[in-house]
């Protein structure tokens, strides 16, 4: 289980590094984490700490964003994609990128539609965010005025917004209905996807992801609309990750 340490620790040291949000179940993070943790790399994990300057991770990466993944005095890393391709190059065990062509075409398609912009993470938050000018959201105004901000919120992507998520969610439940596994037929980083953002929606139980209440809230999905397109088989599968191959209770 991760021990978190201040950003000016992890800025200091040598081999892998994640800077996280500590108390916040980021899909994005915890995809990054459940992989490294399949994969059996050792990661040191930093969040803003009372040794830090305020804003540490803006004041370091120039971006309050994570998760931000760092290896020895390599550039950066950000996006889902370079921090699983950084996984592979370091561990063979447990490969989660296939090693045939079409599937590796499926895959990134498949992660793409999770983790990728306007995909099911990216819609979803959108939809949680709404309006920055109404009174109604899943956070409170203030916090959803800054979300829109710092996500870019614009109205063509908004109005989209529940129509992606629904027809992801669909999608990724018709690639269940013959395989236990959303690629092929072994684990791959897609199931990793999936598990980990459906918290976005169908948060694990706080014994089992103790996250801070006002993210819980927001969290806890109340449409019906995507209720309705989150399968048995999607939460089955959620589930079955999560008791198979990552960590719980997770680690925040």
């Amino acid at each position: 289980m991760p021990r978190f340490h201040s950003i000016s620790h992890i800025l200091a040291a040598d081999g892998l590094r994640m800077a996280l949000l500590r108390g916040v179940p980021s899909p994005w993070s915890e995809a990054a984490k459940g992989i490294f943790h399949i994969k059996g790399l050792a990661c040191t994990y930093g969040a803003q700490g009372e040794d830090d300057v305020d804003n540490a991770i803006h004041a370091a990466f120039g971006s309050s964003s994570v998760p931000v993944v760092l290896y020895n005095d390599e550039q950066p890393r950000t996006g889902w994609a370079e921090i699983l391709l950084l996984a592979e190059r370091l561990s063979d065990s447990m490969p989660l990128i296939p090693a045939g062509a079409e599937a590796r075409v499926a895959l990134f398609g498949v992660a793409h539609e999770i983790c990728g912009e306007m995909g099911l993470g990216w819609a979803y938050r959108l939809h949680m965010v709404g309006d920055p000018q109404s009174a109604e959201g899943a956070f409170p105004q203030p916090v959803r005025r800054m979300l829109a901000a710092k996500y870019g919120y614009n109205e063509k992507h908004a109005s989209a917004a529940l129509r992606r998520v629904v027809s992801t969610l669909n999608m990724l439940s018709q690639r269940l209905e013959h395989s236990e596994f959303l690629v092929g037929d072994q684990l791959t980083a897609a199931d990793v996807y999936w598990a980990t953002f459906a918290n976005l929606i169908i948060p694990l139980p706080e014994a089992e992801m103790p996250a801070v209440d006002m993210i819980r809230r927001a969290y806890t999905c109340e449409d019906e609309r995507v209720l309705e397109a989150v399968s048995d088989r999607l939460r089955a599968h959620q589930r079955r990750i999560y008791d198979e191959y990552l960590e719980l209770p997770v680690p925040l």
